[in-house]
């Protein structure tokens, strides 16, 4: 495996039936929101998925794997992080079930004409010019909207979902009401949702919602997923996730 290891990239075991994954250290690596996500989707191993702005690969390797999908697809606009997810798919022997696609998410349809059954996405949480942007793209591309704003992606999830097909997606808790209103605007009817928390005292940090393409209105609101422990440490709960 070294020989396909670039400059600063190192090998990470998910925990999860020998499953690995390639990091680079000096770019964006991914955070447990992802894992939670990919822990959220439930899928028939006949489904199709699409997880936009794959990045490391981390959300379609994990959510193939625990749903035993064999046609999932990532899409990725950065040349450098969708070769290294692909470079993981490999790393996992998973080339015939995972495909890693270059592309910018609003031209993916023109590319690939098929329509999914589940799609995923851990999008950038602040808007383009909210707060210190980073002055590595990487980073930038990942938390701020620069490629691709809340609007555009729930636009183009509908566009990309099959009628009744799931959306799943994540946000910071600040822009909850957000999410929910440009889901609804693009026709995709918020059908699950719930918070993490540091703790039971806390507020909700990330919000979670699993929507559906053509569903009637009416949502669930789950138990929040309390992340910590009185210490600050991750619960054994929220570690098993990479089990």
């Amino acid at each position: 495996m070294e020989n396909k290891l670039h400059q600063n990239e190192v090998v990470e075991d998910l925990c999860l039936d020998g499953l690995k994954i390639i990091q680079n250290t000096v770019l964006y690596r991914f955070t447990s929101d992802a894992v939670i996500l990919a822990n959220f989707v439930r899928a028939k191993r006949t489904d199709a998925l699409l997880d936009i702005g794959t990045g490391s690969g981390i959300v379609a390797i994990l959510a193939a794997h625990k749903n035993n999908l064999s046609n999932a697809i990532g899409v990725e606009i950065q040349p450098q992080m969708a070769d290294m997810a692909r470079r993981s798919v490999e790393l996992n022997k998973m080339e015939d079930r995972i495909k890693i696609v270059n592309a910018d998410i609003k031209d993916f349809h023109k590319l690939c004409p098929k329509v999914f059954d589940v799609i995923t996405c851990n999008p950038p949480y602040k808007k383009a010019q909210a707060g210190k942007v980073n002055d590595c793209e990487s980073k930038r591309l990942a938390r701020h909207e620069v490629a691709l704003d809340l609007p555009a992606l729930c636009k183009a999830a509908n566009r990309l979902l099959k009628f009744g097909g799931k959306f799943y997606v994540c946000m910071d808790a600040v822009r909850a009401a957000e999410l929910l209103y440009e889901l609804k605007n693009a026709g995709l009817e918020p059908k699950k949702m719930f918070f993490t928390q540091s703790s039971a005292q806390s507020e909700g940090k990330i919000l979670f919602v699993q929507a559906q393409k053509g569903a009637k209105p009416g949502i669930r609101v789950l138990p929040a997923l309390i992340t910590n422990d009185l210490n600050g440490t991750y619960l054994e709960t929220v570690k098993k996730m990479r089990f």
